[in-house]
């Protein structure tokens, strides 16, 4: 009998990380993750993947050249306008999808092909069901599980107006959304599920792989490039994140950064930046060479096994290290909360007065 097929749509390095943990710790299945690199513009070459399980197929792929192919014909373009408004297409509006799966990615489609002649079902795993590669694998497979995405899998999004009565339609509350809402998924794999809304609660499942047995040898094999980043003990890492704050600017955000880099030089530890992989690098060279730099494009969690002792991460309001304290302490200067409201007054408030940022570094970085 042929192995349980997954498959997998990861958009960033994180996802892919995290769909390699996983399927390291599930051998008897067939794993093809499918990587679009285009959208944090990393591609693959800082990644060992060459001593992959034999079980485990990575296909490098871009949301560019997807689109390309899918315009190119009408039934593409219908097939692509239906996966955009999540709408179930005709089998035969579908094909130009599974051509171009046939093309890129070969061994997926076949074993896709095998898998549903045998009229069983493949399992489809996303990080963000709205993503539109996502909806395009969602054509051809129309349950789905959640991994979680980070912060956002935990808070309740306010919709625009004009969106609430196709909500409504849909038997969805209006003013509000949350990943993993629709019934087409029907689990949400999480490191805090007890921390899910309540609408999507009951499909919380708690994340399993990340501190099993042979976790850390598989990041520390895909990652023997890095080898070379110096770990000490002493060392703080501050990840950094994009704002997203309405009236607050670029130099706003560099005044919040450089006072967190300055209190704890001030401690007389060590500071190593990682900025997100969704900002420009050049967002922090102010800093100069008063901080140690970590390439942008790899995942932060694969560089704390190995340390000699667990690192700082500090960080405004991230998932930067969550699921991985065995090799790291979190400290986040923003509290934890059911919507971005908290986060937005409490950024504003440090900018305006910079004094209520120097009391909670005080507090969460004590002397």
């Amino acid at each position: 009998m042929q192995p349980e097929l997954s498959i997998y749509v990861c958009s960033t390095a994180r996802h892919l990380l995290f769909a390699l943990l996983r399927a390291d710790l599930h051998r008897a299945e067939s794993h093809h993750i499918l990587y679009f690199a285009d959208y944090q513009h990393a591609s693959l070459a800082d990644w060992d993947l060459g001593s992959l399980p034999a079980n485990i197929m990575v296909h490098e792929m871009s949301r560019s050249s997807v689109r390309e192919y899918m315009d190119d014909s009408l039934r593409g373009r219908l097939c692509y306008f239906f996966a955009m408004r999540n709408w179930r297409a005709p089998a035969g509006l579908r094909g130009p999808l599974r051509t171009l799966l046939a093309d890129s990615a070969p061994e997926l489609s076949a074993a896709l092909t095998r898998t549903q002649a045998g009229n069983r079902q493949p399992q489809l795993w996303l990080f963000n069901e709205r993503n539109r590669m996502a909806r395009l694998l969602r054509l051809l497979i129309g349950r789905f599980s959640l991994i979680e995405d980070g912060e956002s899998n935990y808070r309740l999004q306010l919709c625009p107006c004009w969106k609430w009565a196709g909500r409504l339609l849909h038997g969805l509350p209006p003013r509000s959304r949350v990943m993993g809402e629709e019934t087409s998924c029907t689990a949400i794999y999480a490191l805090n599920p007890e921390r899910l809304p309540g609408r999507i609660r009951h499909k919380g499942r708690r994340i399993d792989f990340l501190d099993h047995g042979s976790a850390r040898a598989m990041m520390e094999r895909i990652f023997s490039s890095l080898a070379t980043i110096p770990r000490h003990a002493q060392q703080v890492i501050v990840a950094t994140q994009p704002f997203r704050i309405p009236g607050v600017s670029l130099a706003d955000k560099q005044r919040v950064y450089e006072r967190i880099v300055s209190h704890i030089q001030a401690l007389g530890r060590p500071v190593v930046l990682k900025n997100h992989p969704a900002e420009d690098a050049d967002d922090y060279s102010f800093l100069g060479d008063r901080v140690t730099r970590l390439p942008g494009k790899i995942p932060l969690e694969a560089m704390l096994p190995g340390n000699t002792a667990p690192p700082g991460i500090v960080s405004v309001l991230s998932t930067a290290g969550m699921g991985f304290e065995r090799y790291c302490r979190r400290i986040k200067l923003c509290e934890d909360s059911p919507s971005d409201a908290l986060y937005l007054q409490t950024v504003r408030r440090w900018i305006a007065d910079p004094r209520k940022l120097d009391a909670v570094l005080q507090e969460k970085l004590p002397h």
